[in-house]
This record gives C-alpha cells, structure tokens and sequence, in this order.
C-alpha cells in the first residue's frame, strides 16, 4: 500500500511539473496582443518595379494611441512632398489622436483608403509582420480593399482625405464614445440616441461637428449613426450611407485597388505636391 502511495506521488509530481510550463505558456500566450491590438505603425509600401511602373500606397494598421499621430507627423517628413493616399485598417482608438491625423492628411492633400496591406514572406495570420516592415525605405507587399475594416475612431482619420474610398466589401462602423476622448468598455450597454458620447459633452460634440463640417462630412447623419451603437457594440456603415453622410466619397469596383501608380524611377515621383507655408507647421 505505501510502495503504490509512492508511485502515485511521483507521478502526480511528474505530471504537475509537465502541467505548470504548460499553463504559464498558456497564461503568457493569453496576454499577447493580436496584430489587430498593436498601436498603429506607418510604412511605405510598393508592388512591382517601380524603375518601371509600380503601385505606391501608405499602410496605416492598428489601434490608434495617444502618440500615434505624433509619429504620423515624423513620418510625413520622410514624404519629401511626395503624395500618396494613406490606406487604413484599424479598430480605431483616440479620438483627439485620429483628429490630429485628419487635420494632417487634408493639409498634405493625401487621399484615403480603407484597405489591408500584405507584406511579401509574411504568414497569413500575421499579414504585415514587423520584420519585414522596412523602417527607412520601401516594404514590398500587396493592397486590397475587399475586407478590409475601418472601425470607432479609424473613420475620423479616414475623413482627412479630400478623395476617401472604400470596397463595398470592406467594413466601416461606428460607435458612442466612451469618454470624449478615447475607446474603452463601458460599463452598460445602455444607449442614448441623442449623444454621441456616454457622457453627454456638449463641447464635444460642437467641435466634431466643426471637424466634419470642415471636411465635408455630414455630422448630423455621423452622429445618428454614432448614437445608434452602444461603445461595446458598432453600427456598420452601408456603402450607401457611407457616401450619403460623406465618410467616403467614392466606391472601389470590384477590380480596383488603393494605391497609386507610379512610373519612372523613385527619383520621379508620380505626385508630388507643394506645402503652402500657412499649413507647413502641421507635419514639421
């Protein structure tokens, strides 16, 4: 009896030390983000050979933090008054930090697309893996429209663009604010039509009003559409409304894709826009 006590013990220790590297693997596998999750990057991306013909596009991917639109404003530089439409794929995230990108975008006279970027050698699950993200120079890759999403605060940004775009099978939604400022579980589901915010704010609201009025982008249809989700929840923008409201102002077709196409060397971009100075502080 106490020789098979013994065995039991040992194998219940042995199974136990097998057990807990497991869990801690588990636990640590739990607490990684997902691409989706990863604070928002920029990166110059082309397909083909460009010494030839090539299409050039700017893969903004990721939530939008505090700081995102500070190094949107380092990465303008780089630019050199070379303009190409900026292509995003977000769950949104800072409201002030999207605005900020706005503000960028329509001063660059960049456009804007919603679209998902594939870079070359990466896996499939991790579409636009960082190593082969190239940090001072061009990454390779692929940009399609089709399932791509732009979510919460992602369309903000997206408005910066004099020419705006999206597939009919990419998705754009929206939602109440949490606090004014930045997206965050709320803690009910509740929802009031009126506001655009969970708490009502109406210095908020006046001001969003303005930023889309100025971008030419219906704020009253925003707003109701805003009030129609709870911040857990989002309300899915039609093509149609999307046009209607001005969140986009045109639909790629099925064979269209972001991105421009540029011919020539890399020395002879295919735009290339002057910053007028009353506006050239913004991306300094």
């Amino acid at each position: 009896m106490t020789t098979r006590l013994g065995l039991l013990a040992i194998s219940c220790l042995i199974v136990a030390g097998l057990f807990l590297p497991l869990v801690a693997t588990v636990s640590h596998a739990a607490k990684r983000q997902t691409p989706e999750e990863w604070a928002m990057n920029f990166a110059l991306v082309r397909n083909g050979d460009c010494k030839v013909s090539c299409v050039q596009w700017i893969s903004a991917e990721g939530t939008i933090t505090a700081d995102t639109a500070k190094q949107f404003k380092k990465f303008l530089r780089r630019l050199n008054g070379q303009r190409l439409p900026v292509v995003f794929q977000s769950r949104g995230g800072y409201v002030d930090s999207a605005l900020a990108i706005e503000r960028m975008i329509r001063a660059a006279g960049l456009e804007t697309a919603v679209g998902r970027t594939q870079l070359n050698g990466c896996p499939m699950l991790v579409p636009r893996c960082p190593e082969k993200i190239v940090k001072n120079g061009w990454s390779e890759g692929e940009v399609h429209a089709g399932g791509a999403y732009c979510f919460s605060a992602c369309p903000f940004a997206l408005a910066g663009g004099q020419v705006r775009a999206a597939a009919v099978g990419a998705r754009i939604a929206l939602h109440q604010i949490t606090d004014g400022r930045k997206r965050a579980p709320a803690p009910t589901g509740r929802r009031n039509l009126d506001e655009i915010s969970t708490r009502p704010d109406p210095a908020l609201k006046r001001m969003l009003s303005d930023y889309f009025d100025e971008m030419g982008v219906r704020s009253g249809d925003v707003f109701a559409m805003m009030g129609l989700a709870t911040p857990e929840g989002l309300y899915n923008v039609w093509s149609a409304e999307a046009l209607k409201s001005g969140i986009i102002t045109k639909v790629f077709s099925y064979s269209d894709e972001p991105g421009y196409v540029i011919g020539g060397t890399d020395d002879e971009p295919g735009h290339v826009i002057n910053i007028p100075p009353e506006i050239e502080h913004l991306i300094r």
